[in-house]
């Protein structure tokens, strides 16, 4: 057996059978559910900093690295990276996903500090699993590469991110993957800077109009950047009814709607005309996607807002069948049709209330829920425990430096002048 029985893995039957598994002769398998449970970071603000210090009470152990999936410069990353925590920080566990495993197990050409007795080892399990050991999410490629490692967590909390530039730009990638060296190290010793950065939930409920969905089925999601709807390959432009705190703000027939955090401010939003937030600002953006109306301006609401959309009663005049597409940070969902809602609000939850088909447990989160109340903090000092994702930072102004360096904010025009054949 030389390959991984992914399905298995997936099940978390595999290493419920063996405790290791050895892939060759340098790297050892084992299974995640080995691990102690993970430890969580506080993050502690001051009046003088944008950025929060990220303080490890436990020591941080369980490190889970993922990477952009079949490309040769993020493999070798992945293989030098695992290299250096095995010879530099033996303490620290390294996970990583099973086809990732099987991807890289034969990249690594020698043991630990070259020790045939100690070859490399590597925990993977099933994704549940995965979430309830890992203390730190380390992110090899580009902002796509976040997103997807973000999104694997689903509704858990993510884990204090960071992230590793290979050839590619992003606004979320304060970090050539070059210093790797040096910025684990101010990760490991409690001197490194978070960013924190808070998420959408959007909220699908369905109304029964499809008849292979069940009637009022309620589903979650989370967002880094965006949620948007639109009209996909339908021919017509989509109705949507949109609500703000339970107030009919307007009847649109537009491409779509992108709702957007201020982290992804940068994204879908700014190419449909929405306007650059810095993430530290507490919002909401509504951004129409090509709407018929000219006067439907891109809108930045409070991050209390709750936020409506239904698919509107127009499409019965055309075709009640007709499907809208639903994304969350890019990853398709299930489509929407007649009748259907989505509710979305900010991950610290919305002072709107009344009538929203949101579960109760998400209105405790304005109550303060999700806020430490450890006595031994300063009055300024703040911890945010269970919402958002806390993004190891560079400095104060990653993202000043960003949107001049990545975006040529308010440059000039170039002139080139141009040479003719005599």
């Amino acid at each position: 057996m030389n390959r991984i029985n992914y399905r298995l893995l997936t099940q978390g039957s595999f290493f419920g059978a063996i405790r290791w598994y050895s892939l060759s002769k340098n790297v050892r398998i084992k299974s995640v559910t080995q691990l102690r449970p993970c430890t969580k970071a506080d993050f502690v603000s001051s009046p003088n900093s944008k950025l929060q210090s990220m303080i490890w009470q436990n020591p941080l152990q369980n490190v889970l690295i993922t990477k952009k999936p079949f490309t040769v410069g993020t493999r070798k990353a992945m293989v030098d990276f695992i290299s250096h925590l095995h010879e530099s920080y033996p303490e620290i566990n390294v996970i990583i996903h099973p086809e990732v495993a099987d991807e890289i197990s034969s990249d690594f050409s020698q043991a630990v500090n070259n020790d045939p007795n100690w070859p490399h080892i590597l925990y993977t399990g099933s994704q549940q699993e995965i979430i309830q050991k890992t203390d730190l999410l380390v992110t090899l490629g580009g902002d796509g590469t976040i997103l997807h490692g973000v999104s694997t967590f689903g509704n858990d909390q993510v884990p204090p991110v960071l992230a590793f530039s290979l050839g590619t730009l992003g606004f979320l990638l304060p970090f050539a993957f070059e210093e790797y060296k040096e910025i684990f190290e101010k990760v490991i010793s409690s001197r490194a800077k978070c960013l924190h950065r808070t998420r959408l939930e959007c909220h699908v409920v369905k109304n029964g109009s499809d008849p292979k969905e069940p009637k009022n089925k309620h589903v979650v999601r989370r967002a880094m950047n965006d949620i948007f709807i639109h009209r996909g390959s339908a021919p017509h432009l989509a109705n949507l009814d949109i609500y703000i705190d339970g107030a009919f703000l307007t009847r649109t027939v537009a491409d779509g709607v992108v709702l957007s955090s201020p982290t992804g401010s940068t994204a879908y939003s700014l190419s449909a005309g929405g306007s650059i937030v810095s993430p530290l600002v507490p919002g909401i953006l509504l951004t129409p996607i090509c709407p018929r109306s000219l006067s439907f301006r891109p809108l930045l609401l409070p991050h209390s807002s709750h936020i409506k959309i239904k698919v509107g009663s127009k499409m019965n005049q055309i075709n009640a069948n007709t499907a809208i597409n639903l994304s969350v940070d890019g990853f398709p969902q299930d489509d929407l049709h007649l009748g259907d809602e989505i509710h979305v609000i900010n991950e610290i939850g919305t002072i709107y209330v009344e009538g929203t088909q949101i579960p109760p447990y998400y209105r405790d989160k304005q109550n303060g829920a999700n806020k430490s109340t450890d006595p031994s903090l300063e009055p300024h000092q703040k911890q945010v425990v269970h919402s958002g994702i806390h993004c190891v930072a560079r400095s104060e102004n990653d993202w000043t430096n960003g949107i001049n360096e990545l975006l040529g904010f308010n440059s000039s025009f170039k002139f080139t002048r141009r040479l003719h054949d005599n």
